[in-house]
């Protein structure tokens, strides 16, 4: 074989994937399958699929899994095919293969990781109840201020008669229960997605579920065609923006079921339960996700 017939041999190797110069190149290299998982972030599932294809993926996209492939023909030895005509440099095949694969070590481990922060609507949330509670301390220490002026300005003593009683009222009255309060009593309505505005809606949505789902509904993992800020709230109506660039992802864990919101909703793919998912209306800029049993 000449050198141009391996170059263009080579070369196709990246572009289709082929399993069986995969497992051949592997076995030649005497590396073992868990080291080989380990060194490119994948698992020895993945890898075995790569190597012998049956039906069903372990991958959210044909895009991602070519991406894997290509990863681990690079950790093989198999140098990447370039341009010759310096449309793309080494450096530069290595910047976007390393995007590529920041994407995919995200992936494998958001199945374990656990919601790092805590929401901004369950901070406002709670600060609130907690004004609530203590209704009664503050209206004490509004009258008590009442008091401090009347005594300062002398007023008669049937003024400051008067005051007591109203305190003594104030002070009978006792919460019956806490009073829920939502980021929705405070929000202005949705019309743009910013912080202010990111809350539940009592409103009926479209409902998407996955036809097959291969995970919890516990997540959702977005990914941004374009410049876009979403809203996502979960079952206990807690709610998350999120600030995507170009080709940005990320993955929001919560509890089913979910109301996803954009301005360009169309430019977002979603993936929920391990499945991609899409409105059929283009126009569509909130959608609601409704969990689906697993299959097993």
């Amino acid at each position: 074989m000449t050198s141009n017939e391996h170059s263009e041999f080579v070369r196709s190797a990246f572009d289709r994937c082929d399993p069986q110069y995969l497992r051949t190149l592997r076995e030649q290299s005497g590396m073992d399958l868990l080291v080989l998982a380990r060194t490119a972030c994948l698992s020895v599932a993945q890898i075995r699929q790569l190597e012998n294809p049956s039906g069903g993926t372990l991958f959210y996209s044909d895009a991602i899994r070519r991406q894997a492939y290509k990863r681990l023909l690079i950790i093989l030895g198999v140098e990447p095919p370039l341009v010759v005509d310096g449309v793309v440099s080494l450096q530069q095949h290595e910047q976007s293969t390393q995007a590529n694969l920041n994407t995919l070590d995200q992936i494998v481990a958001m199945s374990y990781l656990p919601a790092m922060t805590r929401p901004t609507a369950a901070v406002l949330r709670d600060q609130l109840l907690k004004l609530v509670s203590h209704k009664q301390a503050l209206g004490s220490l509004l009258l008590l201020v009442v008091a401090v002026v009347v005594f300062a300005l002398n007023v008669p003593q049937n003024v400051l008669e008067a005051v007591a009683a109203v305190d003594k009222q104030v002070s009978s009255v006792k919460v019956q229960q806490p009073v829920s309060v939502t980021l929705a009593t405070v929000a202005a309505p949705a019309a743009a997605y910013t912080s202010n505005a990111c809350a539940f809606s009592n409103e009926a949505l479209p409902e998407l579920s996955p036809a097959t789902a291969r995970k919890a509904g516990s997540y959702v993992y977005v990914v941004s065609n374009s410049d876009t800020q979403l809203c996502l709230v979960d079952g206990n109506k807690q709610a998350t923006v999120v600030d995507l660039k170009v080709g940005e992802s990320r993955s929001i864990f919560g509890s089913p079921p979910w109301q996803v919101s954009a301005a360009n909703l169309q430019k977002v793919q979603i993936y929920f339960q391990g499945v991609h998912v899409a409105p059929t209306d283009v126009a569509v800029n909130r959608v609601k996700l409704v969990e689906v049993p697993v299959a097993r």
